[in-house]
Parts: C-alpha cells; structure tokens; sequence
C-alpha cells in the first residue's frame, strides 16, 4: 500500500486535495479531503502512520499518477 494526493475541483471557484490510501494496483482504499497543502501532508503523515506505510506520493497535478 502506498498514499497517493492529488489536487482536487471541489467546485469551479475552490481546488483542495485528495489524500488515498491505495493499494497495490491504485485502487484508493480510503480517501480524505484537505482544504490546503499543509493540512494534505499532516493527513497523508497520519494514514502512513495508522497504516505502517513507507511511501507517499504528493503529485502536483489533478491525477492520481505515482511519480
């Protein structure tokens, strides 16, 4: 498993983030909305956490993509 965040269109006027947890294929077992980029790294730092994850990937872009 691995944590994945992308940016995210809540609505035309407001961009925030997606942070998944993913399993092996990309497939998001659990998702979490953060309003700014500091709140994305607090959130991906505690899934890793709860979920003993090694790797996060923070893609700058609207995709899911690993880097």
């Amino acid at each position: 498993m691995k944590i994945v965040t992308h940016k995210f269109q809540q609505t035309p006027e407001r961009v925030c983030y997606l942070v998944n947890l993913v399993d092996h294929n990309g497939r998001p077992l659990e998702s979490h909305l953060a309003s700014n980029n500091k709140e994305k790294v607090e959130i991906a730092e505690d899934l890793a956490e709860h979920h003993k994850v090694l790797t996060i990937f923070h893609n700058s872009g609207f995709s899911i993509i690993e880097g």
